[in-house]
């Protein structure tokens, strides 16, 4: 069901008295800590939905940025329209724990048919793939239009354009699929979930140390031009902007669908990773680490504004 795009809360929220899920509190997808929460009947937050399920998300060490790039990736999916689900800074307080509480994309309480979702490993690993291996932007665009799917090449342009513009690595066969409702007598229908799973992006690896290193415009290139998506066009990993070239070379009417997603103003972004850093939790998100992230998405929306002739 689409929601309307959401901006940050005024403080984190605090999740100790929430109730685990009674068949998943411990969620078993994916490899960093997760648990599976519902939000409770009387949550007064205008930007929660009471009675609905939340995954909440830590990051450990030297990943534990990916909590905030969960965060940040959603605030700038929310300026293009491109649909992520919602993403809040939020704390166990009993334990003092920082993560990140995600929406679930699918079973909302006032939804008139359920949905359920299909990983895209359920389809392609007939084809021998699996989340480690590389799998092609043009076998998944296949997949979704066997499946009926209208808008695949859209929805895939401006993936690949998020992915590049956030340096997102992990776009496996786990981290996107389908949403299909079943009614009797009629045939499934589907549509592509939403782009979930986004915290592998934004630099997070970057120790303290090495923030300052965005302020050299050739390390910064460097660093760049080193990032690869997890597909290629026909092949992967293939680095971000040679894929999005490739995009372009075999559907060049995808241009507008990957022009949406560059479309705002490096004001907007200072704004999301300043506030980001007011948030004071055990997981700091620092101004330095603002500066950098901020100046990592400018530098990344230009290279993509050069391939798309904006």
């Amino acid at each position: 069901m689409p929601r309307p795009k959401i901006q940050l809360p005024n403080g984190a929220i605090q999740i100790g008295s929430w109730a685990g899920h009674e068949d998943f509190a411990v969620f078993p997808v994916g490899s960093k800590p997760k648990r599976m929460l519902v939000c409770p009947s009387d949550a007064a937050e205008p930007h929660l939905i009471p009675g609905h399920s939340y995954l909440f998300k830590t990051a450990l060490g030297w990943q534990e940025q990916q909590v905030w790039s969960e965060i940040i990736a959603y605030q700038v999916a929310a300026l293009v329209d491109l649909d992520v689900p919602p993403c809040f800074p939020a704390v166990e307080q009993t334990t003092g724990q920082t993560g990140v509480l995600v929406e679930f994309f699918y079973g909302f309480p006032d939804d008139a048919e359920a949905a359920r979702f299909v990983p895209a490993a359920d389809f392609l690993s007939r084809e021998g793939k699996n989340n480690e291996r590389p799998h092609s932007v043009r076998t998944n665009i296949l997949c979704s239009q066997v499946l009926e799917i209208k808008d695949a090449i859209d929805w895939w342009a401006k993936v690949v354009a998020f992915d590049s513009l956030i340096g997102n690595t992990d776009r496996h066969l786990e981290n996107w699929g389908f949403l299909v409702r079943r009614q009797r007598g009629v045939a499934p229908a589907f549509v592509l979930a939403p782009a979930f799973d986004n915290g592998t992006s934004l630099g997070y690896e970057q120790p303290p140390s090495r923030l300052g290193a965005a302020a050299d415009q050739k390390w910064l290139k460097s660093y760049i031009d080193r990032g690869r998506h997890h597909c290629g066009w026909l092949d992967g990993p293939t680095p971000h902007f040679s894929l999005c070239e490739e995009f372009l070379k075999h559907l060049p009417n995808a241009g507008p669908a990957m022009k949406s997603v560059i479309r705002f103003e490096k004001a907007q972004i200072d704004g999301i990773v300043e506030r980001c850093s007011q948030f004071g939790l055990s997981i700091p998100f620092t101004a330095e680490r603002a500066r950098f992230v901020s100046s990592l998405i400018e530098a990344r929306r230009q290279r993509l504004a050069k391939i798309l002739g904006v």
